[in-house]
């Protein structure tokens, strides 16, 4: 296993998010409102950018922008929570890496099971220990809104070898719902039979899904049987790009995706990015191909699914995705 210090970036500004549900449309709350962390460090915000690897220099691409997108299974996520361990957990985990020079953005997606180091806050927000857990934890480990938020870029990035992340984006399971139908609904073709989900989703068939339809095809998964989650991320990913496409056949070529879509996201987001920079990466595009996900295997554990990262595998993914060769 390699050494996750080996790996070190530079901080970058990272501004907007496209995601499950969400896409390029966010919610800006008050710095008032949610308490963040009293442990201020970030692993990988202010290193250096350049690592040896197989003999190779290599340096992390500044021109990137990567933005963490969180879909949490409750619907109050966006108030603090008196009782860390209350928020909901991150049923959906995209690490959404733009590239300025391309206009493309590509996706690193995270399973909800993945077992990494999970932080623990007491109820003032003070870091209190560190445990080995389901990185969908987190999110409920720390005290909801920005709290959260926070609490999951710090556990991602360490995750992914110290990778810079400067932006995070959570929605609840009503955005999903309330996004779909106000871009009129989301086309795609269904790849396998899913009848046991919706009597709609009959293999080969070319439907819209509606708000309900999409949030029960990106959310359902059956809990008594192993592994069913990763089937849940490939009608993820399948989802995503479908999605982009609706909300920027809504909003038109005018750019104006926040103000097309603010007032009916309001009451399911939360992030920390200006709407200028929504806007702005809203026009980038983005491909199947370009989905990545985090390498491993799934395992029963005790009480629930155990994703478990093959290091190597990780190591080999983040170089390719997010460095280039020194020139």
């Amino acid at each position: 296993m390699k050494n996750k210090k080996m790996i070190k970036g530079i901080c970058i500004a990272v501004c907007a998010a496209v995601a499950i549900g969400a896409g390029c449309i966010f919610w800006i709350l008050p710095e008032a409102q949610g308490k963040k962390p009293k442990e201020e460090s970030i692993p990988g915000q202010d290193v250096r950018n350049t690592i040896s690897y197989n003999g190779k220099e290599y340096e992390y691409n500044s021109k990137l922008k990567n933005i963490l997108f969180v879909g949490v299974d409750r619907n109050d996520m966006l108030e603090e929570q008196e009782t860390p361990g209350m928020a909901g957990q991150a049923d959906c985990i995209l690490l959404i890496s733009m590239d300025q020079s391309t206009k493309m953005g590509r996706v690193l997606q995270i399973s909800r099971d993945t077992v990494t180091d999970i932080d623990l806050y007491d109820v003032s927000g003070n870091y209190s220990t560190t445990i080995q857990k389901q990185v969908a934890t987190q999110y409920a480990y720390a005290n909801g809104g920005k709290s959260s938020n926070w609490a999951m870029k710090k556990t991602v990035s360490r995750l992914l070898y110290d990778l810079p992340i400067d932006g995070v984006v959570a929605m609840n399971i009503e955005g999903i719902r309330a996004m779909t139908d106000a871009v009129g609904g989301v086309t795609l073709t269904i790849p396998e039979d899913y009848t046991r989900i919706d009597p709609a989703f009959v293999q080969g068939m070319t439907i819209t899904l509606n708000g309900e339809q999409a949030e029960r095809y990106v959310r359902y998964r059956d809990i008594n049987q192993t592994g069913s989650n990763n089937d849940r991320m490939k009608r993820q990913t399948q989802f995503l790009p479908a999605f982009l496409a609706a909300v920027r056949q809504k909003a038109g070529t005018g750019g104006a995706y926040y103000e097309t879509f603010s007032a009916i996201l309001e009451p399911y987001m939360v992030f920390d990015m200006a709407i200028t920079d929504i806007n702005e990466l809203a026009e980038y595009g983005l491909s199947s191909d370009n989905i990545q996900t985090l390498p491993g295997e799934v395992r029963a554990g005790e009480q629930h699914d155990e994703f478990i990262v093959d290091d190597n595998e990780l190591y080999d993914l983040i170089i390719n995705m997010f460095y280039q060769p020194v020139q």
